[in-house]
């Protein structure tokens, strides 16, 4: 699952867009995916799936899913923009898009499929992310963080902690930073400066290995962004080098 080369960072809809063969996740009357990044060894994957139609089938995987854009039914009961799912391998899946289609951020934990079958009969994890009250963000340890960083826990296990990640407009941390557990993010909306790399935006995804420092950061019009770490994330923080300063990236980094 884990066993992926860094990217850091790409914007997706830079990503081409392929068709899907029949019998890939969802899409057994067709459909379009971008795929972001891959583990080599299990097929696990993390890709944006565009659907239109009703896709009926049983889970070769378990995967996370984050309703992107459009909305639709899943077994029956909407399913919206926003709203969290988890699905293990052997869930059978009714999943109908509205006309208006419906984009998914999928986050696969072996390879993709979806075929006919009854399957296990357990239903999905639903979460409808915007009921979640927000708390203060958690990971920075005895670091006082800027006022304004926040996060909604959407699952958090011995495999993997979910969250929701925002920050409101103006907020900034001048220092670099690295985390020891791996971790992937996209951004739902938004803007945030990732030091010297330059500023990601919505549709902005990163998959990262532990303790790559990264940094400073600032978000001049705010942002929300969808990550999983293998772990509750905490925080290693370092000054920047020369050239490197919040205040000098920052008066650069909106230019354009």
């Amino acid at each position: 699952m884990w066993n992926r080369p860094d990217v850091d960072f790409i914007q997706s809809q830079d990503v081409p867009s392929q068709a899907v063969a029949e019998g890939d996740f969802g899409f057994a009357q067709g459909g379009r995916k971008r795929l972001l990044s891959r583990d080599a060894g299990t097929g696990a994957e993390t890709s944006i799936h565009r659907l239109t139609g009703r896709h009926q089938g049983v889970l070769a995987s378990s995967v996370d899913m984050f309703v992107v854009a459009g909305e639709g039914l899943l077994d029956g009961e909407p399913l919206r923009t926003g709203d969290y799912v988890y699905a293990k391998a052997g869930a059978a899946l009714d999943l109908a898009a509205s006309v208006r289609g419906l984009t998914l951020y999928c986050g696969f934990w072996g390879a993709p499929g979806f075929a006919a079958g009854n399957g296990s009969g357990e239903p999905p994890l639903r979460i409808t992310t915007e009921r979640e009250p927000w708390v203060p963000a958690g990971w920075s340890g005895e670091v006082e963080l800027e006022v304004g960083a926040m996060s909604k826990v959407l699952r958090s296990d011995d495999e993997v902690f979910i969250y929701l990640a925002a920050m409101m407009p103006g907020w900034k941390s001048p220092l670099e930073e690295g985390h020891p557990v791996y971790e992937e993010s996209f951004k739902i909306y938004g803007d945030v400066m990732m030091g010297p790399l330059g500023v990601i935006r919505t549709g902005g995804y990163f998959f990262r290995s532990p303790h790559v420092f990264h940094g400073p950061l600032y978000s001049r019009g705010g942002t929300m962004s969808f990550i999983r770490s293998d772990a509750a994330p905490t925080t290693e923080y370092r000054q920047p080098g020369p050239g490197a300063t919040w205040d000098e990236l920052s008066a650069h980094a909106y230019v354009d």
